[in-house]
């Protein structure tokens, strides 16, 4: 489980608006169930670890549970999330939260987001 400061969880919440709107980002060109977005949200939520986490994306790709093409995206645009991370470790004071971990939850949070942009999507109004 990650431990984040206080101030770098509001750091976080205060970013919520931009990582809403990468969720949405996310999930364009996704076409399989909302089930297997909540498998690798999980997935995240557990691991501390990046590269297990886009293993288990191209896993679920190799399977057939998403799709090749979308899964590769998905990790650069998780990936991308990186220099967030950075930013906000940078700034955390003392430098008490590492990066890797802002990262996590930040990956948590976007695919969170994309659960429900998904759901929207195929099942709300969205379309």
């Amino acid at each position: 489980m990650r431990q984040l400061s206080m101030a770098t969880i509001k750091k976080i919440k205060d970013m919520d608006d931009d990582l809403v709107d990468r969720a949405e980002k996310l999930v364009e060109g996704y076409k399989k169930e909302d089930r297997q977005l909540r498998l690798i949200k999980n997935m995240t939520e557990s691991s501390r670890s990046w590269k297990a986490v886009a293993l288990f994306i191209r896993y679920q790709a190799a399977r057939k549970q998403i799709d090749e093409t979308w899964a590769k995206d998905a990790i650069e645009k998780l990936k991308s999330l990186d220099s967030l991370a950075r930013e906000l470790a940078s700034k955390a004071s003392p430098k008490e939260d590492l990066q890797d971990d802002i990262f996590m939850e930040l990956a948590s949070r976007v695919l969170g987001y994309a659960v429900r942009w998904h759901v929207w999507n195929t099942k709300g109004q969205g379309e």
